[in-house]
């Protein structure tokens, strides 16, 4: 009987843990809308790499780089607005971008509920930087890692 009762509560001990592992899927690869970064001075596209990096969203305080070195971005896009603002400063030049788009509600799964997919419309950018902004995958949907923009940098 004891060996029973072993078994049962290291098969519910395996099954809450296999359970939060699902959850945590979920939660992984959240929309954000993904950015290379590229040289302006090339004819063809060269990546390039950028630093003492940071980026907030526009009249925020929390960061989502600080003085970092990056040759892409992940930009999350805001749920309850059809627009989402960044600053980005590179060491004493800062540039906004502006993101407009449309949402949509997705189903994902039983577990995981719907998440929000965007399509992009517009991209707006100031030129302190970034020369231009090319839109090469407009749809920002959950769980992709495709790039959605090309930053040309100056």
């Amino acid at each position: 009987m004891k060996l029973i009762t072993y078994l049962l509560i290291t098969a519910s001990f395996i099954l809450s843990i296999a359970g939060c592992e699902n959850d945590e899927a979920c939660l992984s690869n959240q929309n954000a809308v993904q950015a290379s970064l590229l040289s302006a001075w090339w004819e063809e596209d060269n990546d390039t790499t950028l630093t003492e990096v940071s980026v907030t969203g526009l009249n925020m305080e929390d960061s989502i780089y600080r003085n970092q070195t990056i040759s892409g971005l992940f930009l999350p896009l805001n749920y309850h607005t059809d627009t989402t603002s960044f600053v980005i400063s590179v060491k004493t030049l800062k540039d906004t971008i502006h993101f407009i788009y449309e949402k949509e509600l997705d189903f994902i799964s039983g577990e995981c509920g719907y998440i929000f997919s965007f399509d992009l419309d517009t991209v707006i950018h100031s030129k302190a930087f970034i020369d231009s902004v090319s839109v090469i995958y407009p749809t920002v949907q959950y769980g992709e890692t495709l790039e959605n923009i090309k930053l040309y940098i100056y």
